[in-house]
């Protein structure tokens, strides 16, 4: 077994309180895994623990420790990926999203009518899903106003 040598440098009070919240309650799951991998090697846990029990290969984890000594909750945070550019812009996409629900038992003729209005052309498929990521947000935020009112 390897000598465990790379640790946490140190954790403030703040940072190790955060660090727990993150653990527990963060969206993302690899934010919360890492957060338990820094507190984890913050109390001298060796990298093969830390992996065992974080179900990931020693080098990730040691690659988690270099990144949270270098720029601490930065480094836990997935970096931004690029993505295909939109091809309707916001107003073009709420536009479509309209033509969408005005009739939709055709989505051919809706296809032709976002086609001339934007001169652009979208898939059944693309429709489909910015009808269901509406349909989605109304749902959630009726949810969120019950919980409210």
């Amino acid at each position: 077994m390897k000598v465990p040598t790379k640790f946490v440098k140190s954790l403030s009070q703040e940072e190790h309180s955060r660090l727990i919240e993150n653990h527990q309650t963060n969206n993302n799951f690899r934010v919360r895994n890492r957060s338990h991998a820094i507190l984890l090697s913050f109390e001298r846990f060796p990298i093969a623990e830390i992996a065992k029990i974080c179900r990931v290969d020693r080098d990730t984890v040691s690659s988690w420790i270099d990144n949270w000594n270098e720029f601490q909750f930065k480094g836990l945070e997935d970096e931004e990926k690029p993505g295909r550019p939109l091809v309707l812009t916001l107003a073009e996409q709420e536009n479509a999203i309209e033509i969408g629900l005005k009739n939709p038992k055709f989505p051919h003729r809706q296809l032709n009518q976002i086609k001339v209005e934007t001169g652009k052309e979208i898939s059944a498929w693309t429709l489909k899903n910015l009808l269901k990521k509406r349909l989605y947000l109304e749902t959630n935020q009726i949810r969120v106003m019950e919980k409210d009112g």
